[in-house]
């Protein structure tokens, strides 16, 4: 009896150690998608995040404010906010942008949410999509 007690509480023990270690590489990916889509912004690079970040039903519309923002001067991109939940597949991260438009040499500061969402594409392949448009940089 204390056998299979001790059985069960270690498959327990090892099936929610297998789901912390998957909400930790979820959060993990969310990281790394929305620090590498922020770095092509701060580049002005957002052409190649419309290839890479936003889903298939914003991508024109993400393409137009992409270029809508060409030549926009990131001078920062910096993280106020993350919140991930793995469970819902769904995260929101909160960025405050300074920018200004040449010729103009004043520095503007637009607060940016991004939503993401964690999507299956493909079988055994899930990615985190960015939900929404890029700021309008006025």
């Amino acid at each position: 009896m204390l056998l299979r007690i001790t059985l069960v509480l270690s498959v327990i023990a090892l099936m929610v150690g297998c789901e912390t270690m998957r909400n930790n590489k979820i959060s993990w990916q969310l990281e790394e998608s929305a620090k590498n889509y922020n770095l092509l912004m701060r580049w002005d690079e957002l052409d190649k995040a419309v290839l890479l970040y936003p889903p298939d039903s914003l991508r024109e519309e993400f393409r137009r404010k992409a270029q809508n923002a060409k030549g926009v001067k990131v001078t920062d991109v910096r993280v106020k906010s993350q919140v991930c939940s793995p469970a819902k597949g769904e995260a929101t991260v909160v960025v405050e942008i300074e920018y200004f438009r040449e010729p103009s040499v004043t520095v503007r500061t637009v607060e940016y949410v991004q939503n993401w969402r964690y999507v299956e594409e493909g079988k055994d392949n899930r990615t985190w999509r960015l939900m929404t448009l890029p700021p309008d940089f006025r």
